[in-house]
């Protein structure tokens, strides 16, 4: 379907965070936790993105693809630096040739998604590409705000990719809006209006992914699993209600919480390691969050 996957891995953390912490420091619950969000542990992290990064491509299984890597992208909105770019940090990690073609994305939840767009554009066939997303949002996290404090975890994810003779369908779409913000200065933390998010997510995805099928021209029963950005478990119900085949829905923000541009790398890689594809099995990989923003396509599995 335009790319296909190749290999996935990830850097989660060791610091595990319960949410019996925010039980102590907030006026929450764990009941209302797990009934607002889904999500009963995430991780935070004592390292840089920077250095998470280069520890989960380090990881990646190249083989003989790697001379064929001739495109890098990488999402973050808390990046340690901003220059040198974390694609370029990934780059020198995996000490790949001089032709390859390196960039970050802003687009936050979506930038995974963002990034296998641009890599689809970019690469000929035969040739490979890597995506990052790569997050520390404990670092941004407003320990005093009980509507977001607890959604947020650390964490990253890299896949390889291949540029394939087929079609690429897509779909995305920008709303600019002031729902999520997470300002540029160091001392800023995370401000999200998440009513009018699940407002934005229950009505657009739905629409989004009936689009990418009609354009794939493919029916759900086509489709082996579907990936949303690990936002909020009410969310992916309600879109899974909505279409149908909730069944194929992958949710891993149980144990991961919502790590932004990792989420779905996150997910990908938890999926092989747990020995879920096989070869040539269809996914629906969607993107949603800053900006607003979102954006989708079908991925097809070819992993080692």
């Amino acid at each position: 379907m335009g790319l296909k996957i190749i290999d996935c891995k990830s850097y989660i953390p060791e610091k595990s965070v319960s949410n019996q912490y925010f039980e102590d420091i907030l006026d929450t619950s764990e009941e209302w936790i797990l009934q607002r969000t889904g999500i009963e542990t995430r991780y935070f992290s004592n390292i840089d993105v920077s250095e998470m990064v280069k520890k989960v491509v380090r990881s990646l299984h190249l083989g003989n693809k790697k001379q064929k890597i001739k495109f890098i992208a990488a999402s973050s909105v808390t990046p340690d630096y901003i220059i040198p770019s974390i694609s370029a940090i990934a780059h020198k990690a995996l000490d790949l040739e001089e032709d390859v073609f390196s960039l970050d994305l802003n687009m936050a939840c979506t930038g995974f998604v963002g990034g296998l767009i641009l890599g689809e554009r970019m690469l000929e066939p035969g040739e490979c590409g890597i995506i990052i997303g790569a997050e520390r949002l404990s670092e941004r996290i407003n320990f005093k705000d009980r509507s977001t404090a607890m959604l947020f975890g650390d964490g990253a994810a890299v896949v390889l990719v291949e540029k394939t003779t087929d079609s690429f369908p897509i779909v995305q779409g920008t709303v600019p809006s002031k729902d999520l913000e997470l300002m540029a200065n160091d001392k800023s933390k995370i401000v999200m209006e998440g009513k009018n998010i699940y407002k934005f997510a229950t009505s657009t995805l739905p629409r989004a992914l009936t689009l990418l099928l009609e354009k794939a021209k493919l029916e759900m029963e086509d489709i082996d699993y579907v990936i949303f950005h690990q936002a909020n478990k009410r969310i992916i119900d309600s879109v899974g209600k909505k279409v149908g085949g909730r069944e194929k829905f992958y949710t891993n923000l149980e144990t991961l919480g919502n790590t932004s541009s990792a989420s779905i790398g996150l997910c990908l890689a938890e999926m092989k390691e747990k020995n879920y594809f096989s070869k040539g099995e269809k996914l629906i990989i969607l993107g949603f969050g800053g900006g607003l923003t979102y954006a989708g396509t079908i991925l097809e599995w070819n992993g080692l």
